[in-house]
């Protein structure tokens, strides 16, 4: 894993490309880890809680949500240069999917702890990721056939509410 370029992984993030300045992605990609699922280990769990996301490295995997009749539906193979786990890292909601590693997967783990020194250093930065992840969900969204998209605005709230310790506790 000495192979994965942390800061390069980070820079080709557009939801961090297009936020952070130089300074901040080459903080973030110091603060991040790689790491390795074996083929048909899950990444997370439809559900879950969770404060970190991956960006996919090497290798492919499964995404699927629960149907109404207790089973599963595909709804995206993701691979390498692709995400996961970005709005559960910025809101602290609840996982929407189960992301299973089709093969090998070299992901970067970017986790709320390392976001979370940058915000302090740039609250501003949360209309901006608000920004990039309404239009993030609002594609999921349609692919996944949801019926409701997001809005920039309740996203950036779940986010300020996710980070007290920068926006204070909110009700």
């Amino acid at each position: 894993m000495d192979g994965v370029d942390a800061q390069a992984v980070v820079a080709g993030i557009p939801l961090f490309a297009e936020t952070l300045d130089a300074d901040q992605l080459r903080a973030l990609a110091h603060k991040s880890a790689p790491v390795i699922f074996p083929a048909s280990s899950i990444l997370m769990t439809e559900g879950d809680f969770a404060t970190s996301m991956f960006a996919i490295v090497e290798g492919s995997v499964r995404v699927t949500v629960a149907d109404q009749d207790g089973g599963t539906r595909h709804v995206a193979d993701l691979a390498a240069g692709d995400i996961v786990g970005e709005m559960s890292l910025m809101t602290g909601a609840r996982r929407s999917a189960t992301v299973t590693a089709e093969t090998e997967v070299v992901a970067l783990e970017v986790t709320k702890f390392s976001l979370e020194a940058i915000i302090a250093r740039a609250p501003e930065l949360v209309d901006r990721f608000g920004e990039m992840l309404a239009r993030r969900q609002a594609e999921l969204d349609q692919i996944a056939a949801a019926a409701v998209p997001a809005q920039k605005d309740d996203i950036v709230s779940q986010i300020r509410r996710f980070f007290p310790g920068v926006f204070g506790r909110r009700s």
